[in-house]
C-alpha cells in the first residue's frame, strides 16, 4: 500500500507538466540523429541561394539588363565592311569567231564599306533608351516580388513545420501520461485495487494517440518536403529546426506610429514600386509616340576599293576604281492617315491607365497594411486567450486526476479532460503561428521582408 502511494502522488499533473515542458519554447527541437540543425535565417538564406523561381526571375533580369544599350535604342551608327574577290579566265585562242584569239585572264577585289546612322529622329532614340532602363528596373521589380512571395513561403514552411514537431511533442507527452497510468493500474491490479474496465479505457487512449502520432509523422514529412523544395535543397533532407516560435512583442510596442508605417510602405513595397514604374513606360510611350512628328535625319556613308588586273596574251594591266559618297536624307511624314495622331492618344490612355492602376495599387496597400495591423492586434489577444484557456485547462487536469485517484471520477470524463488539455495547447501554438504570419504581412507591405534579408528595395520615385 506504501507503494502505491507513492504513485499516487507522482501521476497527478503529470500531463500537466510534461506538456509545460514540450510548450515552455512553443518549438524547441532536439537534433535527432541524421538531422541538420537549420535555423529560419539559414532556410531563407538558402532559398535566395537554390530555389529555382529565383534563379529563373534572375536569368530574366540579367537579359533585360543586356539589352539596356544605347545601340538597341538606335542611337549609334551601323558599320558594314564587305569584300569580294573574283577571278575569270576565258580560253578564246581556237576560237575562230573571236575577235581576239587569245587566252583571257581577270582578277579583282572589290572592298567596301557602309556606314548607316540616324542623326535625329525627334529625340525617340532617348525615348527608347529610358524605355529599356525602365524595363531593367520593372524587370528588378519583378524579381524583387518573386524574392518577396519566396521568402513568405518559406518563412510560412518553416513555422509550419515547427507546428508539426510541436504536435507530435504533445502527442508524445499524452501518450507518456497514459503509459505511466497503465503501469500505476498494473500495480493496483496486482493488489486487487484496481479493476480491469480502467485498464482497457487507457490503453484505448494510447492507441488513439498513436494513430495520432503516426498521422502527424506523416503530416510533419510532407510540411518538410514542401520545405526542401522551397529551399531547393534535396527533397529527403531531414532538419532539425532551431528557431522556434517566440511571443511577440505588443502592437503598441512593435508598432507604435501606424501613419508613419502607412506612408513608409507606400514609398517601399514592392507593389507600388512596379505600378510607379509602369507609369514611367506609360510616360516614355509618350515621348515615343510624339516622336513621329519631327522629321527624320539620316546620315549615309559609302566608300568602294576596286582593284583589277587583265592579261590577254602578251597584253596586260591593272585598275583600279574608287568610289566615295555621302547622302543625308531628311524624311518628314506629313500625313499618315492619322496613324501618328491615334498612336498619341493610345499613349495617352495608357498613360491614363497606368496612373490609375498606380491610385489603386496604393489606396490597396494602405487597406491591406491596416488589415494586417488589425489582425497582429486580434491575434495577440486571441492567444492571450489561448494562453489561458490551456492555463485553466491544465488545472482542471490536475483536478480531475486527483478526483480521479479518489474514486470520484471515472476514467471517460478523465480522458476528456486529458484531451482538451492536448486541443487547448494544439490552439495555443496555432495562434501563436497566425500572429507570427501577421507579423510578416506588415513586413513585407512596408518592405522590411526584403531589406532584413540582404535584398535592397528600391524607393518608388
Amino acid at each position: 500500500m506504501g507503494q502505491m502511494k507513492m504513485m499516487k502522488t507522482k501521476i497527478p499533473h503529470l500531463l500537466a507538466r510534461r506538456l509545460s515542458v514540450c510548450f515552455v519554447l512553443l518549438g524547441c527541437v532536439f537534433v535527432g540523429q541524421g538531422q541538420q540543425p537549420l535555423s529560419l535565417l539559414e532556410a531563407t538564406q538558402l532559398a535566395l541561394s537554390h530555389n529555382y523561381g529565383i534563379e529563373l526571375g534572375r536569368l530574366r533580369a540579367d537579359a533585360a539588363a543586356l539589352n539596356n544599350a544605347w545601340g538597341a535604342a538606335g542611337a549609334l551608327p551601323q558599320i558594314g565592311l564587305t569584300a569580294t574577290t573574283a577571278s575569270a579566265v576565258s580560253d578564246q585562242s581556237e576560237n575562230p569567231t573571236s575577235f581576239i584569239q587569245e587566252r583571257l585572264e581577270s582578277e579583282s577585289v572589290n572592298i567596301g564599306g557602309q556606314l548607316n546612322w540616324t542623326l535625329f529622329d525627334g529625340l525617340g532614340m532617348f525615348a527608347n533608351k529610358r524605355r529599356l532602363e525602365l524595363l531593367t528596373e520593372q524587370s528588378a521589380g519583378e524579381l524583387d516580388l518573386l524574392i518577396e512571395q519566396s521568402l513568405l513561403a518559406v518563412i510560412t514552411a518553416y513555422q509550419s513545420v515547427v507546428v508539426q514537431d510541436v504536435a507530435l511533442e504533445a502527442l508524445e507527452a499524452s501518450m507518456a501520461m497514459s503509459r505511466d497510468r497503465l503501469d500505476w493500474l498494473s500495480t493496483r491490479r496486482s493488489v486487487g485495487a484496481a479493476g480491469e474496465f480502467d485498464n482497457l479505457q487507457f490503453e484505448n487512449a494510447l492507441l488513439l494517440d498513436s494513430a495520432a502520432w503516426v498521422r502527424q509523422k506523416v503530416a510533419r514529412r510532407t510540411a518538410q518536403r514542401n520545405l526542401n523544395r522551397l529551399m531547393g535543397t534535396d527533397e529527403t533532407q531531414q532538419w532539425a529546426l532551431t528557431s522556434s516560435l517566440v511571443v511577440l512583442q505588443t502592437a503598441d510596442q512593435r508598432f507604435p506610429d501606424e501613419e508613419g508605417l502607412i506612408n513608409k510602405a507606400l514609398n517601399t513595397t514592392t507593389t507600388v514600386r512596379n505600378a510607379m514604374l509602369t507609369v514611367q513606360l506609360a510616360e516614355t510611350g509618350m515621348d515615343q509616340a510624339e516622336s513621329r512628328l519631327y522629321p527624320t535625319l539620316g546620315l549615309n556613308v559609302n566608300l568602294g576599293d576596286v582593284r583589277s588586273q587583265f592579261a590577254a596574251g602578251d597584253l596586260s594591266g591593272e585598275g583600279r576604281t574608287k568610289n566615295q559618297s555621302a547622302t543625308l536624307a531628311l524624311n518628314f511624314n506629313l500625313f499618315n492617315g492619322g496613324a501618328t495622331k491615334r498612336a498619341i492618344e493610345q499613349a495617352r490612355i495608357q498613360l491614363d491607365i497606368a496612373e490609375t492602376n498606380r491610385m489603386n495599387e496604393r489606396a490597396a496597400v494602405a487597406q491591406l497594411l491596416r488589415d494586417a495591423l488589425d489582425r497582429y492586434r486580434t491575434q495577440e489577444e486571441l492567444y492571450g486567450i489561448a494562453r489561458e484557456t490551456t492555463a485553466n485547462a491544465e488545472a482542471l487536469l490536475a483536478i480531475a486526476e486527483t478526483r480521479y485517484d479518489l474514486g470520484a471520477l471515472n476514467s471517460f470524463d478523465l480522458r476528456e479532460v486529458q484531451l482538451s488539455v492536448l486541443q487547448a495547447k494544439l490552439r495555443e501554438v496555432q495562434e501563436l503561428l497566425a500572429w507570427h504570419q501577421s507579423q510578416w504581412d506588415v513586413e513585407r507591405l512596408t518592405g522590411g521582408l526584403l531589406s532584413g534579408y540582404g535584398v535592397v528595395a528600391r524607393p518608388a520615385e
